[in-house]
């Protein structure tokens, strides 16, 4: 199965933190999970930050580096870890948050 997925995130009201929902097509079971990200949000989405999701049940399911960059209407992330870009993807504004797709990089 292709590694694809949806992510919702919205800046919480403490301030420099954005939470996560989030789905990816290899989950065996058909419910979201969850994720905390960390970083300055006193430009919007666009920053670079520390994300950690957690599954379905709770458990950690991994911190990356997430650069969010905005190129126009239009959003791009990539999910790093140790240097290596892991993921990609694109996003866009909702009346409620930053909603993306996004793949397992090439």
């Amino acid at each position: 199965m292709i590694d694809i997925g949806i992510v919702h995130y919205r800046i919480n009201s403490t301030g420099n933190e954005i939470d996560a929902v989030w789905y990816s097509s290899r989950l065996d079971k058909k419910e979201t999970g969850k994720g905390i990200v960390k970083g300055d949000t006193s430009n919007g989405f666009s920053g670079d930050y520390k994300i950690t999701y957690f599954d379905p049940d709770d458990n950690n399911a991994g911190t990356f580096d997430l650069k969010i960059i905005k190129s126009g209407l239009v959003y791009e992330l990539y999910w790093s870890l140790d240097g290596e870009v892991l993921f990609v993807g694109v996003g866009i504004e909702t009346s409620d948050g930053l909603s993306a797709g996004w793949r397992k990089a090439q």
